[in-house]
């Protein structure tokens, strides 16, 4: 919207604040009001003068500041490039003094869009590195700011930007951002604000990119391997610190340094392991986003010992721990943070798989016994569920399906599942299944004498409805992770599977969806009541189809019906789910060929093996016949072909058949048979036809189309196609039913015909016909082709006769 920017001084001088101009910077956020499309150069240049004028005055910079915020993203470069320093330099003056423990989150955004704006101009990098960043930092690492996680949480997204995009810079002051991170790993905000945590451990992984690269970034690689390993092994220190008591977990030896990081201590001992449960999941934190994260060289990623660490941990779990020995206080704690222990160890196999993939490879067992472990010790006995009530470990057994997703698309069929994949499916069928309580029938036998209690009465006229209190989305999550993780193991492993278990899989499978098929209220198919669980449960039947197991049939019987009624599902989602499977089979369901996988019978690999001959295109020469049996072969070729049609048969079909090679035919016999081949492309070979004529006739004195003449003075050294006016004319001669055969003197005398090889099983659809003679309309046409009278053929003639005398 043009002229926007003229309201800028009404808002700007109102006396409501900076509420209504917060308004309206969100009106100009949508218009694009500071852009270079809509705003024109001279009311540009005014909104600028009035920010910076707001920014140079002390009591205004807050509001110069909000002003800013919005200007920098929509301005053009040269408005940028011109007054980007002295926007920094003005902003940070917000932070010294007594108003940068009132200032708010606005400073830091802006800074921080200030910096990666400007990095991508190396000469405003190279203005700010030398006047800028090293104050910034430093002003940025001070623990007034880290009071209120609010304020915290965009202070270190400016500090991010600062290490990403002025790394080099950063580094004499490396070991101040260091010290203050690592002051905020026990801040108790972490904790309950993800956000936080994540920014602050993406801050943690630029830590080995910060000062210089050296030679072909040799620094930096080694940075990034010592930071890894000093996380591994800060992560072995705190779970040295938490199961110190138990005898099961041996203590881990610290090869290398750890971080940095003052040793917890606590009177209480469950406070204690709460700390140091913080610690943990921030530390594995830290090491996710270091593995994920983008780095300027290559990565040695230490797999043995992250895998160590990783088993260490999941070696343990809550019911191991209270078996061990008497409950007491401090184990009961342990056991109960174990289950957020190992998610947080999960994340890390899940970033580690990611980043290496086929690397592991080599380690594929080890990886898939981590899943089957977990996934053994939170499995909840069938007999000990019930309808409606959440089973516990649901977010971990969720997060296990999740990466093992993952492991299954990274390694495919090398994912190490040879010994345990009757426990990984046992497990996945157990979360899919639809639990149903078992009703137990009460049966009151009235007494002898015929009378019965007021007790008695009561219990007989009681309903049948047993009325309990039910969520209806419980165990929806794990069930949704549990049908993907089946989908994603049934695309990339489907043929690999056990027949076994592809037909348990699908007879469960089946019974859910049959019975939604059949109009089951949903509430009864808890949790397939959840939309997403339908839509997983589609995909997975679509997976069933398409990566069936050899040596068991997929359920395409059903299928077609249950995508099909699943299209009018309430959910538009689940519906577009059947749409997509209905296309994605119809390949199946109307295969555009005959299938090949079928067993043939005796007669029909008979009749496949005689005509064998017929497919490899070989034929046989047979002895050269009299003037009068060619001239009856001519003559029954051109009646056959008009016994199977109901029209006039068109000129180029007659021409294909009166070149095509004639089989040696009685002349009294009434069964034709004519063998259809498609015309060859390249000149046929020299014992296919030859037809030698010893008069010089204009109209014989080239060979039909596709003939070859062979004379006995030399051999054959080029052939034309004749014209069509010259094949009408042969056809006219020979089809003429009322001439005998001693008047058509100008037939050849020398005729060799090539009999192909049929198979006496194979039909023709014009067997077992009777020859007709020709219609009316048939002889006229005959006739006029006799006349000549086709002056397109004249012209074409004279076309063609044209480009003869073109040389060479």
């Amino acid at each position: 919207m043009d002229g926007l920017l003229n309201l800028l001084p009404l808002y700007t001088e109102s006396v409501e604040g900076e509420h209504n101009l917060w308004q309206f910077l969100e009106t100009c956020k949508s218009h694009q009001s500071f852009g270079e499309l809509v705003a024109n150069e001279a009311d540009l240049n005014h909104a600028v003068g009035v920010i910076n004028g707001k920014l140079n005055n002390p009591d205004t910079r807050v509001e110069g500041a909000l002003l800013l915020d919005v200007l920098v993203t929509q301005c053009g470069t040269d408005t940028f490039t011109s007054n980007c320093v002295s926007w920094v330099q003005q902003v940070m003056r917000l932070l010294h003094g007594p108003t940068k423990k009132t200032v708010g989150q606005t400073v830091f955004k802006v800074l921080g869009k200030l910096l990666a704006f400007s990095s991508q101009f190396p000469e405003l990098s190279r203005q700010l590195s030398t006047t800028v960043i090293s104050q910034l930092v430093t002003l940025l690492c001070e623990p007034e700011f880290s009071q209120k996680a609010s304020i915290t949480v965009h202070v270190l997204e400016c500090l991010k930007s600062c290490m990403k995009n002025y790394g080099n810079p950063c580094g004499p002051v490396k070991g101040a951002i260091e010290r203050h991170l690592l002051s905020l790993i026990d801040w108790d905000e972490m904790a309950t604000d993800s956000s936080l945590r994540s920014v602050w451990a993406t801050c943690m992984a630029y830590l080995p990119s910060v000062g210089s690269s050296g030679s072909q970034g040799a620094q930096h690689r080694s940075n990034w391997i010592e930071f890894c390993l000093q996380l591994i092994d800060s992560v072995h220190c705190t779970i040295n610190g938490m199961f110190r008591n138990i005898e099961e977990l041996k203590i881990q030896e610290v090869s290398s340094n750890p971080l940095k990081i003052p040793e917890l201590q606590h009177k209480n001992p469950m406070v204690l392991l709460h700390d140091q449960q913080r610690r943990f999941v921030n530390l594995c934190s830290a090491l996710v986003v270091l593995l994920n994260e983008p780095f300027p060289t290559t990565k040695n990623v230490p797999i043995d010992r992250l895998l160590a660490m990783i088993s260490r941990l999941l070696a343990l779990n809550s019911k191991s721990l209270s078996k061990t020995a008497r409950a007491n206080f401090e184990q009961l704690t342990l056991g109960s943070i174990i289950p957020d222990l190992q998610s947080s160890v999960l994340d890390v196999l899940a970033s580690l798989v990611a980043v290496c993939r086929s690397q592991l490879l080599t380690r594929a067992t080890t990886v898939m016994n981590f899943f089957v472990q977990v996934l053994q010790w939170t499995f909840t006995p069938v007999d000990r569920r019930r309808v409606g009530i959440e089973r516990p470990y649901g977010k971990l057994r969720s997060q296990v399906y999740r990466t093992l997703c993952l492991w299954v698309a990274a390694s495919r069929s090398a994912c190490g599942w040879g010994k345990c994949v009757d426990v990984l499916f046992s497990q996945l069928l157990s979360d899919i299944l639809v639990h149903r309580d078992t009703v137990q029938l009460l049966t009151v036998n009235p007494p002898s004498n015929g009378k019965m209690t007021r007790k008695g009465k009561k219990k007989m006229g009681t309903t049948g409805v047993i009325l309990q209190k039910e969520d209806l989305t419980a165990n929806a999550d794990v069930c949704q992770m549990a049908l993907q993780c089946m989908s994603t193991i049934l695309l990339c492993c489907g043929p690999r599977i056990k027949p076994a278990i592809h037909k348990e899989t699908q007879e469960i499978v089946l019974s859910v969806l049959v019975d939604i098929m059949n109009g089951a209220e949903l509430n009864t198919l808890v949790p397939y009541n959840d939309p997403r669980c339908r839509a997983c449960m589609y995909r997975v039947l679509e997976k069933l189809l398409l990566c069936p197991s050899p040596q068991w049939p997929a359920p395409l019987n059903y299928a077609s019906a249950i995508f099909s009624s699943g299209m009018n599902d309430p959910n538009i989602e689940v519906s577009s789910v059947c749409v997509e499977a209905l296309v994605s089979i119809q390949s199946i369901l109307r295969p555009r060929g005959p299938t090949l996988n079928f067993a043939l019978e005796s007669k029909q690999l008979r009749c496949i093996q005689q005509e064998a001959p017929l497919l490899n295109g070989s034929v046989k020469l047979v002895e050269p016949a009299s003037t009068s049996s060619a001239m009856v072969a001519t003559q029954s070729t051109l009646r056959a072909i008009s016994v199977g049609q109901s029209t006039i048969p068109t000129d180029a079909a007659l021409i294909k058949h009166v070149t095509t090679p004639a089989k040696n035919i009685h002349e009294n016999s009434l069964d034709l048979v004519v063998e259809i081949r498609q015309p060859e492309s390249s000149p046929l070979p020299s014992n296919r036809l030859s037809i030698s004529n010893g008069s010089h006739d204009d109209d014989f004195s080239t060979p039909p189309m596709g003939v070859t003449t062979i004379s006995s003075e030399s051999p054959v050294k080029s052939t034309r196609m004749m014209t069509r006016k010259e094949a009408l004319k042969v056809i006219a001669a020979v089809a003429l039913p009322t001439q005998s055969v001693t008047e058509k003197s100008c037939i050849p005398s020398e005729i060799k015909q090539v009999k192909n090889e049929t198979s006496p099983a194979r039909k023709r659809p014009h067997e077992d016909s009777k020859p007709t003679v020709f219609s009316p309309l048939e002889k006229m046409q005959t006739e006029e082709l006799e006349n000549g009278e086709d002056e397109l053929d004249d012209n074409v003639d004279a076309m063609l006769a044209s480009f003869h005398d073109v040389p060479a």
